[in-house]
């Protein structure tokens, strides 16, 4: 009669173990293979830019691979980028030449005949009370005709005359940046003064500089747009060449779940290399050119009495040089990857 116990325990231990088994089972099951884990915001971005950095390294070296192509590209662009920069300098050189010169002008008040050097400097002190007058400078008769003397080479026929028909002159400089209805309001009060014969103001010359360099400024636009879509279209077509040689690799990496975002950033990161490197190297052209062309415009300067020295490009001209051809580089890969990256699927 004891034997049933036994049985029933045996079997209560055997059901309890099935029991165990079934509770434990699901954790062994859960133990093996891969495990989904969350990962925060500082890692997806830190990943992210590793990508960037690792793909930025990538695409240069091959780039250095193929030297010779990628120099090709390189100058191409260096060349583009020089031609509206080297204009761009002389423009600047020239308005920083425009700016040393009396910007208002120089009035010549020429004074009568029978004006007496006592008269003349009694009239430069009232000259020099007036508005709008920086300095003045007083050339009597006798030092007029000296200078014209000297500076006509008709000394024996000025030798003849009886007597000096040249007047005295008073000359008058204005501040640097007076407008021109001030200089000519100075201009008829010198005019009116007793003894004055006549005062002139020239703003002619100042005026073509002027229109001069607006034209060139324009030209600059033009011409710098223009080659602007050249590298555009140059950039454009060597990532496309690019592209077709790599299209089995992007159809494997689509495949497998790579975005369009992620098959685009190498091309994207190749066309602004192109750019750093070709705005470097028009940069270093830029400078080349300056340190050619320094010494002869300084001798030239110094044959008309003047000091003026050619400035090279500024260091925010060399900046702004720079981020465009990046920017013109980046351009040109996106172009050519959004014609070019929809059409090649798996």
């Amino acid at each position: 009669m004891s034997s049933p116990e036994p049985r029933s325990a045996g079997r209560r231990s055997s059901s309890s173990r099935k029991r165990g088994s079934q509770r434990t089972e699901p954790q062994r099951k859960g133990s093996q293979g891969a495990s989904a884990q969350s990962i925060g915001m500082l890692g997806r971005a830190s990943a992210w830019l590793g990508h960037h950095q690792l793909v930025a390294v990538e695409t240069l070296l091959k780039l250095l691979a193929q030297p010779l192509a990628s120099l090709l590209t390189w100058l191409v662009i260096a060349i583009a980028l020089t031609l509206p920069g080297a204009l761009w300098m002389a423009v600047n050189n020239l308005q920083q030449l425009s700016d040393t010169v009396q910007q208002s002008g120089r009035i010549s008040v020429y004074l009568q005949t029978s004006v007496s050097d006592a008269d003349a400097r009694a009239l430069q002190q009232q000259v020099n009370q007036l508005n709008h007058v920086e300095r003045t400078e007083l050339i009597g008769a006798d030092d007029a005709l000296q200078q014209f003397a000297a500076n006509s080479g008709f000394d024996d026929a000025l030798a003849l005359l009886g007597e000096n028909p040249l007047p005295a002159v008073l000359l008058v400089e204005p501040p640097l940046g007076t407008s021109s209805s001030d200089l000519s309001v100075l201009r008829l009060a010198l005019e009116n003064m007793a003894g004055v014969e006549e005062a002139v103001l020239d703003l002619a010359w100042l005026e073509r500089l002027k229109s001069l360099l607006a034209l060139g400024q324009r030209v600059i636009l033009v011409l710098g747009g223009l080659l602007a879509l050249a590298i555009l279209l140059v950039v454009g077509n060597t990532i496309r060449l690019a592209i077709a040689a790599r299209v089995d690799e992007i159809r494997v990496v689509k495949l497998v779940g790579g975005t369009n975002a992620w098959v685009r950033r190498p091309f994207l990161y190749t066309g602004l290399w192109y750019g750093m490197v070709g705005g470097l190297m028009s940069w270093l052209l830029l400078l080349l050119c300056w340190l050619i062309l320094q010494g002869p415009v300084g001798e030239l300067a110094s044959l008309y009495g003047s000091g003026f020295e050619l400035q090279p490009l500024s260091g925010g001209a060399s900046l702004l040089l720079l981020l465009a051809a990046m920017l013109l580089g980046w351009l040109g890969a996106w172009w050519s990857v959004s014609r070019h990256l929809d059409d090649i699927e798996p």
